[in-house]
């Protein structure tokens, strides 16, 4: 018995030190039925070409590239990638597409205290963290200084944004498993935002202000170039305060500016753009996005009054693009703004019309239930960049998203051949294409 676990120690040994030397020389094993250490994650996948013929002309428009919302381990579930290990090549392959720009986000939460509810001013903001949900985390000093570093060793301009979530979205991983988190995340977001009281906008922008703040000395020190100032996710409404919203966003945007020397990012609510409200919140008692250096639209597909019935041909699908982005450019232009689009369509059959979904949701039958098409998306990329000549109030094209390695299911759990990532997709080949012209 003493000797079977002396043998067992000795075994153990040996492999620590195998692995350790493997990590320090940034050696990887043969793919196998065994782990995949973390720092050969982005060697171990296949990198697809599919040769697509693209008819594509110069673009005046600002070149960007957005990378997947998430930072940190695990975001294929497979506990051993890592965006880290995956900076270097995902930007090396960024300037393949000819960009100028790279976009990649930062996470906060906001923590309860309690049993408060959403009306409840006793929370605070803190930094996201991998166990909290075993994916996403905030962004560390030093995580910054290798994202600058490796954009600008590449031409590249570095830009921040930010997931906020009022919720442990810890909680959606277990609904994958047992339950509904399309559903889950649709009902809680609904109840976040069905009232803000004058005294809660007033508490969230103290509280927001004063964590970007920190943030922007950060990235000031990081050399970051653009920095977000708009939480994505659980976007914050202010039906009924819109006009002190507006003063405290303005108030929010020239203190950042105090400490942080690069672009201001904002986003424009696409239905307050092109509608004039989004529900019930008035977007036209709003203009302090003016005050941002950059002012961004979010369409993961097209919005509701230019959408196409669901078997509609590619040329109807083609037509209703052109449609949306001339009435982007017209409403751009009324604004006195210029517009950068942030385009992300999925690759499944409809997408352009039906939007993202969450892969991670397998017990979701319409998910399961969705077919494959990577054509439908690059042919959405394709109309998009047909429909944008001659449109002076469009600045700048944000192609999204784009996945931190080259994993493709059943490779991977996560059914990324029907996401809004275009990476290892036909759409990349129109991307690059029209990138590069």
């Amino acid at each position: 018995m003493k000797k079977t676990v002396k043998y067992s120690l000795i075994t153990l040994g040996v492999v620590i030190v195998i692995v350790t030397l493997m990590a320090v020389f940034d050696v990887c094993p043969p793919r196998g039925p065994w782990p995949t250490p973390p720092w050969c994650s982005a060697n171990n996948f296949e990198r697809k070409i599919y040769n697509r013929e693209v008819s594509a002309s110069k673009i005046n428009q600002v070149k960007s590239v957005n990378m997947y919302d998430t930072w940190g381990r695990n975001y294929n579930m497979g506990m051993i990638e890592t965006t880290q290990a995956n900076i270097e090549s995902s930007f090396e392959r960024v300037k393949e597409l000819g960009a100028s720009e790279v976009f990649v986000h930062d996470f906060h939460r906001a923590v309860y205290e309690g049993d408060a509810d959403f009306t409840s001013l006793n929370y605070k903001f803190v930094d996201e963290t991998f166990w909290n949900d075993f994916r996403d985390q905030s962004m560390s000093k030093d995580d910054i200084s290798k994202l600058t570093t490796a954009a600008h060793a590449r031409g590249l301009k570095l830009g921040i944004k930010h997931n906020l979530s009022f919720v442990d979205i810890g909680k959606y991983i277990t609904q994958g498993i047992s339950g509904n988190i399309e559903n889950s995340v649709a009902s809680d977001f609904e109840a976040f935002n069905q009232t803000h009281s004058k005294e809660w906008v007033e508490d969230y922008f103290s509280k927001w202000q004063a964590r970007l703040v920190e943030k922007a000395k950060m990235y000031q020190e990081g050399g970051v170039d653009i920095m977000s100032v708009s939480p994505i996710f659980m976007t914050p409404h202010f039906a009924g305060n819109e006009a002190l919203a507006n003063s405290l966003y303005k108030q929010l945007i020239a203190e950042v500016k105090k400490v942080f020397k690069g672009q201001i990012y904002t986003e424009v609510d696409l239905y307050g753009l092109i509608d004039g409200n989004n529900r019930d919140e008035d977007w036209n008692k709003f203009d302090y996005y003016k005050d941002a250096d950059i002012q961004e639209v979010r369409a993961y597909n097209l919005p509701s009054k230019f959408q196409t019935k669901e078997n509609a041909t590619k040329a109807e699908k083609d037509l209703a693009i052109r449609g949306f982005v001339k009435e982007l450019n017209t409403k751009a232009g009324k604004k006195g703004i210029e517009l950068t689009i942030f385009f992300a369509p999925s690759s499944y059959e409809n997408a352009i019309i039906l939007g993202p979904v969450e892969v991670l949701d397998v017990k979701n039958e319409r998910i399961k239930k969705l077919k494959q098409d990577l054509d439908e998306q690059a042919e959405s990329f394709q109309s998009l960049f047909d429909s944008i000549a001659n449109t002076p109030n469009i600045v700048r094209i944000n192609a999204g998203n784009f996945a931190w390695d080259d994993a493709f299911d059943p490779q991977v759990s996560p059914r990324i051949s029907i996401t809004a990532s275009f990476r290892n997709k036909p759409a990349e080949e129109v991307v690059r294409a029209w990138y590069l012209k």
